[in-house]
Protein backbone atom coordinates (compact mmCIF):
# COMPACT_ATOMS: atom_id res chain seq x y z
CA UNK A 1 0.00 0.00 0.00
CA UNK A 2 2.76 2.35 0.93
CA UNK A 3 4.62 1.43 -2.21
CA UNK A 4 1.60 2.30 -4.38
CA UNK A 5 1.04 5.58 -2.60
CA UNK A 6 4.69 6.37 -2.89
CA UNK A 7 4.67 5.76 -6.55
CA UNK A 8 1.64 8.01 -6.93
CA UNK A 9 2.53 10.84 -4.58
CA UNK A 10 6.28 10.54 -4.30
CA UNK A 11 8.56 9.84 -1.21
CA UNK A 12 6.61 9.36 2.00
CA UNK A 13 7.35 11.94 4.69
CA UNK A 14 9.60 10.92 7.61
CA UNK A 15 8.04 11.02 11.05
CA UNK A 16 9.01 14.12 13.12
CA UNK A 17 11.43 13.58 16.02
CA UNK A 18 10.63 14.96 19.46
CA UNK A 19 13.36 15.95 22.02
CA UNK A 20 13.32 13.96 25.19
CA UNK A 21 13.44 15.96 28.40
CA UNK A 22 16.88 16.23 30.09
CA UNK A 23 17.30 14.30 33.26
CA UNK A 24 19.81 16.90 34.78
CA UNK A 25 18.98 20.28 36.24
CA UNK A 26 21.53 23.13 36.18
CA UNK A 27 22.73 24.31 39.67
CA UNK A 28 21.86 27.89 40.53
CA UNK A 29 24.78 30.24 40.44
CA UNK A 30 25.43 33.76 41.56
CA UNK A 31 25.57 36.62 39.16
CA UNK A 32 29.35 36.26 38.95
CA UNK A 33 29.11 32.51 38.59
CA UNK A 34 30.98 31.76 41.91
CA UNK A 35 29.44 30.65 45.23
CA UNK A 36 29.01 33.43 47.83
CA UNK A 37 31.70 33.16 50.57
CA UNK A 38 30.68 32.42 54.13
CA UNK A 39 31.79 35.23 56.49
CA UNK A 40 34.07 34.04 59.30
CA UNK A 41 33.32 35.30 62.79
CA UNK A 42 35.92 36.14 65.46
CA UNK A 43 35.97 36.39 69.25
CA UNK A 44 38.59 38.44 71.10
CA UNK A 45 40.70 36.17 73.32
CA UNK A 46 43.30 38.48 74.89
CA UNK A 47 43.97 42.22 74.73
CA UNK A 48 47.62 43.29 74.59
CA UNK A 49 46.93 47.01 74.46
CA UNK A 50 44.28 49.35 73.13
CA UNK A 51 45.32 48.77 69.52
CA UNK A 52 46.50 45.15 69.56
CA UNK A 53 44.69 41.96 70.54
CA UNK A 54 44.35 38.26 69.69
CA UNK A 55 41.23 36.74 68.16
CA UNK A 56 39.94 33.20 67.71
CA UNK A 57 38.18 32.44 64.43
CA UNK A 58 35.06 30.33 64.10
CA UNK A 59 37.30 27.59 62.66
CA UNK A 60 39.49 27.62 65.79
CA UNK A 61 42.44 29.52 64.33
CA UNK A 62 44.13 32.27 66.33
CA UNK A 63 45.74 35.42 65.04
CA UNK A 64 46.98 38.74 66.35
CA UNK A 65 45.16 41.82 65.13
CA UNK A 66 46.38 45.41 65.01
CA UNK A 67 43.71 48.06 64.54
CA UNK A 68 44.45 50.31 61.59
CA UNK A 69 44.70 54.08 61.94
CA UNK A 70 45.36 54.24 65.71
CA UNK A 71 48.19 54.17 68.24
CA UNK A 72 48.22 53.70 71.99
CA UNK A 73 48.65 56.62 74.38
CA UNK A 74 51.62 54.83 76.00
CA UNK A 75 52.51 51.80 78.06
CA UNK A 76 50.79 51.00 81.34
CA UNK A 77 53.56 52.85 83.17
CA UNK A 78 52.89 56.03 81.14
CA UNK A 79 50.15 58.55 81.81
CA UNK A 80 46.72 57.07 80.94
CA UNK A 81 48.26 53.84 79.63
CA UNK A 82 46.57 51.69 82.27
CA UNK A 83 43.20 53.41 81.74
CA UNK A 84 43.44 52.86 77.96
CA UNK A 85 44.16 49.14 78.42
CA UNK A 86 41.32 48.70 80.91
CA UNK A 87 38.84 50.39 78.56
CA UNK A 88 39.94 48.24 75.60
CA UNK A 89 39.51 45.11 77.72
CA UNK A 90 35.98 46.09 78.68
CA UNK A 91 35.03 46.63 75.03
CA UNK A 92 36.82 43.67 73.44
CA UNK A 93 37.75 40.80 75.78
CA UNK A 94 35.51 37.81 75.18
CA UNK A 95 33.30 39.71 72.72
CA UNK A 96 32.58 38.96 69.03
CA UNK A 97 34.01 41.34 66.42
CA UNK A 98 34.02 41.71 62.67
CA UNK A 99 37.36 42.21 60.93
CA UNK A 100 37.92 44.06 57.70
CA UNK A 101 40.40 43.16 55.00
CA UNK A 102 44.07 42.91 56.01
CA UNK A 103 45.99 46.04 55.08
CA UNK A 104 49.57 47.17 55.62
CA UNK A 105 48.65 49.18 58.72
CA UNK A 106 46.25 46.61 60.20
CA UNK A 107 42.54 45.89 59.91
CA UNK A 108 39.32 47.68 60.66
CA UNK A 109 37.39 46.32 63.65
CA UNK A 110 33.63 46.52 64.04
CA UNK A 111 32.01 45.83 67.39
CA UNK A 112 28.95 43.62 67.83
CA UNK A 113 26.68 46.70 67.94
CA UNK A 114 27.99 47.85 64.54
CA UNK A 115 30.18 50.66 65.91
CA UNK A 116 33.69 51.19 64.52
CA UNK A 117 36.13 50.43 67.33
CA UNK A 118 38.89 52.84 66.21
CA UNK A 119 36.53 55.80 65.90
CA UNK A 120 34.97 55.13 69.29
CA UNK A 121 38.39 54.84 70.99
CA UNK A 122 39.76 58.04 69.44
CA UNK A 123 36.60 60.05 70.17
CA UNK A 124 36.85 59.18 73.87
CA UNK A 125 40.59 59.84 74.14
CA UNK A 126 41.68 56.22 74.71
CA UNK A 127 43.73 55.97 71.49
CA UNK A 128 45.52 58.46 69.24
CA UNK A 129 44.86 58.86 65.53
CA UNK A 130 47.52 58.03 62.93
CA UNK A 131 45.40 58.66 59.85
CA UNK A 132 43.53 61.57 58.34
CA UNK A 133 40.31 59.56 58.47
CA UNK A 134 40.27 59.84 62.26
CA UNK A 135 41.77 63.33 62.64
CA UNK A 136 38.36 64.93 63.14
CA UNK A 137 37.55 62.49 65.94
CA UNK A 138 40.86 63.25 67.65
CA UNK A 139 40.33 67.01 67.32
CA UNK A 140 36.96 66.66 69.03
CA UNK A 141 38.54 64.65 71.86
CA UNK A 142 41.26 67.30 72.31
CA UNK A 143 38.78 70.14 72.47
CA UNK A 144 36.57 68.30 74.95
CA UNK A 145 39.62 67.18 77.00
CA UNK A 146 38.46 63.57 76.90
CA UNK A 147 40.60 60.80 78.34
CA UNK A 148 44.28 61.18 77.47
CA UNK A 149 43.80 64.79 76.38
CA UNK A 150 42.44 65.92 79.75
CA UNK A 151 44.12 66.26 83.12
CA UNK A 152 46.38 65.01 84.48
CA UNK A 153 48.04 63.90 81.19
CA UNK A 154 46.98 66.86 79.02
CA UNK A 155 48.13 65.00 75.88
CA UNK A 156 51.54 63.92 77.22
CA UNK A 157 52.58 60.43 78.31
CA UNK A 158 54.86 61.99 80.91
CA UNK A 159 53.26 63.87 83.75
CA UNK A 160 54.58 67.40 84.12
CA UNK A 161 55.85 67.86 87.64
CA UNK A 162 55.04 71.39 88.81
CA UNK A 163 57.95 73.43 90.03
CA UNK A 164 58.15 73.52 93.80
CA UNK A 165 56.90 76.66 95.48
CA UNK A 166 59.75 78.91 96.57
CA UNK A 167 60.30 78.74 100.26
CA UNK A 168 61.74 81.53 102.32
CA UNK A 169 65.27 80.90 103.46
CA UNK A 170 65.70 80.36 107.17
CA UNK A 171 66.91 83.46 108.97
CA UNK A 172 70.65 83.75 109.10
CA UNK A 173 72.12 83.15 112.51
CA UNK A 174 72.71 86.34 114.40
CA UNK A 175 76.30 87.54 114.49
CA UNK A 176 75.74 89.38 117.74
CA UNK A 177 77.96 87.93 120.42
CA UNK A 178 76.22 86.13 123.19
CA UNK A 179 76.33 87.95 126.50
CA UNK A 180 79.25 86.95 128.65
CA UNK A 181 78.39 85.14 131.81
CA UNK A 182 79.01 87.07 134.98
CA UNK A 183 82.49 86.56 136.32
CA UNK A 184 82.83 83.94 138.96
CA UNK A 185 84.08 85.55 142.08
CA UNK A 186 86.53 83.43 143.98
CA UNK A 187 86.41 84.27 147.64
CA UNK A 188 89.71 85.55 148.84
CA UNK A 189 90.95 83.26 151.58
CA UNK A 190 91.30 84.99 154.84
CA UNK A 191 94.85 85.15 156.12
CA UNK A 192 95.54 82.72 158.91
CA UNK A 193 95.29 84.14 162.32
CA UNK A 194 98.66 85.15 163.60
CA UNK A 195 100.13 82.74 166.08
CA UNK A 196 100.55 84.16 169.47
CA UNK A 197 104.02 85.28 170.20
CA UNK A 198 105.33 82.67 172.57
CA UNK A 199 108.96 83.67 172.35
CA UNK A 200 108.68 85.44 175.68
CA UNK A 201 106.41 82.88 177.30
CA UNK A 202 107.07 82.10 180.86
CA UNK A 203 105.38 79.54 182.96
CA UNK A 204 105.89 79.61 186.64
CA UNK A 205 105.14 75.92 186.90
CA UNK A 206 103.87 73.02 184.89
CA UNK A 207 100.28 73.59 186.02
CA UNK A 208 100.37 76.99 184.36
CA UNK A 209 101.91 75.46 181.22
CA UNK A 210 99.26 72.79 181.13
CA UNK A 211 96.54 75.45 181.48
CA UNK A 212 98.06 77.20 178.46
CA UNK A 213 97.88 73.91 176.49
CA UNK A 214 101.51 73.80 175.53
CA UNK A 215 102.72 70.81 177.45
CA UNK A 216 104.88 68.95 177.16
CA UNK A 217 107.61 71.45 176.55
CA UNK A 218 110.72 70.43 174.67
CA UNK A 219 114.02 72.10 174.61
CA UNK A 220 113.73 75.10 172.30
CA UNK A 221 109.97 75.49 172.79
CA UNK A 222 108.82 78.86 174.05
CA UNK A 223 108.48 78.65 177.80
CA UNK A 224 110.84 75.74 178.23
CA UNK A 225 113.31 76.14 180.99
CA UNK A 226 115.36 73.70 182.91
CA UNK A 227 113.51 74.54 186.08
CA UNK A 228 110.46 72.76 184.72
CA UNK A 229 112.46 69.74 183.50
CA UNK A 230 113.03 67.81 186.72
CA UNK A 231 114.86 64.87 185.20
CA UNK A 232 116.74 67.03 182.72
CA UNK A 233 115.89 64.86 179.74
CA UNK A 234 114.97 67.76 177.49
CA UNK A 235 111.19 67.41 178.04
CA UNK A 236 109.52 69.56 180.72
CA UNK A 237 106.10 69.08 182.26
CA UNK A 238 105.75 65.52 181.00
Amino acid sequence: MLFVLGAIFGKSPEPALTASPSSTTAAPTTTSGTPAPVAETYTVATVTDGATFEVIGSNGTRKTVHVTGVATTGTTSDCFGAESLAWAGSKLAGRPVKLGADMAGGVTVTLADGEDYATLAVQNGYLKSTTAALSAAETAARQAAHGFWGPPCNGSVNLTTPAPEPTSAPPAPSTKAAPKPPPVRTPTPEPPAPKPDTSSAYYANCSEARAAGVTPLHVGDPGYRPGLDRDHDGVACE
